[in-house]
Order: structure tokens, then sequence, then C-alpha cells
């Protein structure tokens, strides 16, 4: 009798290429369908916006077309190592783009004190206690780490003795990181913002040229591998089978298929889809509870850069004013012309979006920074041009970055997070790094390596 030798079929899931879809083209999701392209995996990426990048907004006057600022995410960190070494594949240089700041509540203008970035703005004794909280961070357990949680930034700050005058300008600064004040932010989100990153709080550098080369790069790049992006697709509804998953958009295209999903919208947006079947109560509960950030960026071209210092970083102030927080976007960019940015927060923000003329909102912010820089009576300051960006009024984000209020970086973010059977999630919300592009692309590539090991694990037990 002949021996017959067993021939093993290879597997449907390891003979075909495996595919993906990619909800939202922000960073997020463009640094999930490069990392799946570029391991031979089908990807199509659909965006409901008539254009890629998200929350990525580069802005150029075509008054002065060689300068560019941002009216979205502005800075990579030193120690931003995802988006950093995304730029470097992908050939992208960055340029300087931190700043000394001054003060300015609102009151008489005295700028005798300029600080270098990332230098401690307080008394001594302030950073003792400080520097104590911080090796005592260093070593919380679980449980330290949530009862932290439970309590707001400013009164943490308050239990350290910060003055009323230090704490008031701690909100100042602060804010500015999480688009509210400090007395509504995580004391816990805070500890790791302040203690996890540099001294400058990770505002090192921008792309030159403007941040919106990487979402360019990175489009071109995935396009190039013969995969597709679809703009003005909002995604209505998705719906999973045994295996794969099917996602229907409210143009004419589609419906699409593939094997597993990758949802980078804001977790606000969730509600918006269709999902089959539903998405668990705990899920869509705390896609409700979680707030975006207001934040009103505003940028304006002016003749001459009034502001012009000695120093080789950037001017910024923080003020008590519509003005916010302002600083330099052209710093490191040659040519006469310069333009200020204004990132107003919270209930500034809101009071800037609601003027209805741009002008008066140009007239309120030169008025502020010329009083607080006394630039020589003979120049002639000239505003010349106005661009704002109100990410609260943004349909499809509902505001600049997601906002953990005290008790909800353990209970919120962590349900958030949960992949959905075929579904996994990604997006700043998510990150450790939240509220930067680092945060996106770091979550971005996350889930696509979840998915890519996923199959990977699927065929080797086949």
């Amino acid at each position: 009798m002949s021996r017959v030798t067993k021939v093993r079929r290879a597997s449907p899931r390891a003979a075909a290429e495996p595919s993906c879809i990619v909800i939202g083209a922000g960073l997020a999701g463009l640094a999930a369908a490069y990392y799946l392209s570029s391991r031979k995996w089908k990807v199509t990426v659909l965006e409901a916006q008539s254009r890629f990048g998200g929350r990525v907004l580069s802005h150029r006057f075509a008054e002065a077309p060689d300068l560019v600022c941002e009216l979205g995410g502005e800075w990579i960190g030193a120690n931003h190592k995802a988006i950093r070494r995304l730029c470097a594949r992908l050939g992208l240089h960055l340029e300087a783009h931190s700043y000394g700041f001054t003060f300015w509540p609102g009151g008489p203008a005295d700028r005798s004190r300029v600080y270098r970035p990332g230098a401690w703005p307080f008394t001594r004794a302030a950073k003792r206690e400080f520097d104590t909280f911080a090796g005592r961070f260093r070593r919380y357990s679980e449980l330290q780490k949530r009862q932290l949680d439970q309590i707001d930034w400013w009164t943490h700050l308050l239990n350290l003795k910060f003055t009323e005058q230090e704490l008031l300008r701690r909100d100042l600064m602060d804010s500015t990181d999480f688009g509210e004040s400090i007395r509504m932010t995580s004391a816990y989100v805070a500890a790791t913002e302040y203690l996890s990153g540099d001294s400058t709080d990770e505002m090192d550098f921008k792309v030159c040229g403007g941040n919106d080369r990487l979402t360019e790069a990175l489009v071109a790049e995935i396009r190039s591998r013969g995969q597709a992006i679809w703009d003005r697709s909002p995604v209505t509804g998705v719906r999973q089978f045994t295996r794969g998953v099917q996602v229907r958009v409210a143009t004419g295209r589609g419906p699409f298929a593939a094997d597993y999903c990758i949802c980078t919208i804001p977790a606000r947006n969730l509600g918006k889809i269709h999902w089959s079947p539903a998405l668990p109560a705990a899920q869509r509960q705390a896609a409700d509870q979680l707030q975006y950030a207001r934040i009103v960026k505003t940028a304006i071209l002016y003749n001459r850069r009034f502001w012009k210092t000695r120093y080789p970083y950037g001017f910024s102030t923080f003020t008590g004013r519509v003005s916010d927080f302002c600083f330099d976007s052209t710093f490191a960019q040659v040519g006469e012309c310069g333009i200020l940015c204004s990132y107003a927060i919270g209930d500034k923000a809101d009071d800037v979006a609601g003027e209805p003329d741009p002008s008066s909102v140009m007239r309120w912010i030169t008025d502020d920074m010329t009083t607080i820089v006394k630039p020589d009576r003979q120049q002639l300051i000239a505003p010349i041009q106005i661009a704002s960006q109100a990410w609260q009024k943004d349909v499809w984000t509902g505001g600049a970055y997601a906002l953990y209020r005290p008790g909800q970086w353990f209970t919120v973010r962590r349900i958030l997070q949960t992949r959905h059977r075929c579904v996994y999630f990604a997006g700043e919300h998510l990150a450790e790094w939240q509220g930067f592009m680092e945060g996106a692309v770091e979550t971005g590539e996350a889930a696509a390596a979840a998915v890519h090991a996923r199959v990977h694990r699927s065929v080797q037990r086949h």
C-alpha cells in the first residue's frame, strides 16, 4: 500500500491580502494607513471633509505666501519619537519653535522680565514643593494615580502651597495646554503633562514649511502604494459580520468591505454612525461624556515684526485679555512681514468666535500686543490680514482636542480604547501624549500594529 502524504491547504486568510478600512484622514488615520500599506495590506481611507489632515491646518496668506502659520496642531516635542521618526522617514525637516515668554495680566504693561523657554516663573518655595511632588508622583501606585485623578489641577497646586498670584499665573500658562481653566482639568492628566515631557512642555519644533507637509507626504506615499483615500465621504454606518466589516458612506460610493476597521474620529462623533451590532452602552456613554476644548487660533499678518527681541527664540506672552496666549508664528522664517497668533481658550475663545467683525478682533489683538511690546512710535504698525479657526464650531471635531475632567482618565478613556469586535480605535484622545500630534500618530500606529498582529496570529494558527 502506497504511503499518502497529507498536503495542508493554505488558509484563505494566509493566501489573501488582508484589508482594512480607516475612518478619518487626520494624522491618526493616515499614520495607521501608512503603517498597514507598508506591510502589504489593502487599505481604504474614508474622510468626511473636503481636505485631509483633520486638526492639522496650516495657513498661508496670499499677501505673504512664503510664510506659514498653524491654525491647528502646532508643536512637535523633543520627546515625540513617533512623529519625529515619521518625519525623518518622509524626508521632512524640523525647525526650532520654542518661545521665551512674558506675563501681562491686563494692567499697566511691564515686560521687564522675559523668561527663557522652559524657565520656572514662580518662587523658589513653589519650586521646592513642586519638585518634591514630582519625586513622589514617579513612585505612585495605581490607587494613588486614581486618587489624584479625582481632583482638579488648581486644587492640587493650592495644596502644594502655590500662592493666589502664582495660581492665576499657572492658570494663564497651563490652560493653553488643556483648552479650559485648570479648575476643570484632572490633576493626574496635568501631572503627566508636566512631569513626563521636557522643560518646554514639548513646545520645541514644527515641520519646516508647515505641518501640513506631513499630511501631504503621508497621503502621497499611501496613494503611491495603490491604496484608496476618499474625501467627502462621511461614514454613516458600520456593520460587522462573523468575519469582516462593511462601511457605508453618505455619498454614492461603496459600501466598502474589509477584514478590519480602524476608527480615528473624535469620540463626540461616534454617535453619528449607525453601528451594527451597536456599540456597548458603556462605550457610547463614555463618548457622550468626553468634552473637547474650546480653542480659537487667530493669525494676523503684519507689515513688519514690531515684536522682535534680541533673543534666539521666539516671542510669546500670556495675557489676561482677549489675546490670551499670543506668539510669533514666524520667528524662524525669513521675511520682513510677520505673523502673530492668538491662542484663545474657554470663554475667551467663545467671545472671539462670536465677534462678527474680523477687523474688531484684529484691532483687539493689535492693541494688546503694541501695549505690551511698546514699539518705536515712528514705526508704522499695519495689520494686513487675519485668519481664524474656531475649533469648537467645527462639526467634525466639536473642539480642538479632548478635555479630561477629574475622574475621567481611568474610566472614560479606557472604555473608549476598547475595540469593538473587528473595529479598533485611535486618535489623540486615547493617547498618553494626549492633545499632541504625537498622540494621534502614536495611537494610529498602535491600532494598525494590533490588527496586523491579529492577522499574523490567525495565519500561524492555520
